[in-house]
């Protein structure tokens, strides 16, 4: 199934298209593409779980479109992202109810102690981001990330971050971390194949394989 075309085609057009003009410009792990993806993954598993598709598809639609100007002032994308949604989706004509469920879907998926996702829409988009950044694709999202900032993909000095420090860091515990079933049982096989993957690195660069 195609599971990006069926969200996008139950979205207002004019709406995917204003959400797309704010990723102009956004380093490759957290563009366009990155976004659709997460739209993908939140049409599977919301039909697995049982979740509002379109409170979801438009939270997912607009999730990061606040990314640029984090960049430029330093404050959390997902705060950002909720306030534009609110301008994008009253252009649509969409109800205060509407629009405040998808704000409360878009500033969930920035978990913290204070505000984790409790909704299913909620915790169904938190964990089809956090499941775009490990296996095949979270792998090439750190090493692309890694050029972005202009750090090395190598380094014997412990405290320089490279991308094996992300995994070991962070991406190796994001399995843990997921709220729903189907997307623990889709990380199993991610998670796999990355810890197969920065396993052979270690290897690869003392020169053992």
């Amino acid at each position: 199934m195609d599971y990006r075309k069926a969200c996008l085609d139950r979205l207002p057009q004019g709406l995917v298209e204003a959400a797309r003009s704010h990723f102009d410009g956004q380093d490759p792990a957290h563009d366009w593409q990155h976004n659709l993806r997460v739209m993908a993954m939140c049409e599977r598993i919301g039909r697995e779980e049982g979740a509002d598709l379109m409170i979801l598809g438009l939270g997912a639609l607009l999730h990061d479109v606040g990314r640029a100007e984090e960049r430029r002032t330093g404050e959390c994308h997902a705060q950002i992202s909720a306030r534009s949604a609110e301008v994008l989706l009253r252009e649509e004509g969409l109800s205060d109810s509407i629009i405040t469920r998808v704000q409360a879907v878009i500033l969930a998926h920035r978990f913290r102690k204070d505000r984790p996702p409790v909704t299913i829409e909620e915790k169904v988009l938190f964990d089809a981001d956090k499941l775009d950044s490990i296996g095949a694709i979270g792998v090439a999202r750190a090493f692309a990330y890694s050029g972005v900032l202009g750090q090395v993909i190598q380094s014997d000095q412990e405290e320089q971050h490279t991308p094996l420090k992300e995994y070991e860091w962070k991406l190796q515990r994001i399995k843990d971390r997921l709220f729903t079933q189907t997307a623990r049982d889709i990380a199993l096989e991610r998670h796999r194949f990355m810890t197969m993957f920065f396993e052979q690195w270690k290897e690869e660069v003392q020169g053992n394989r």
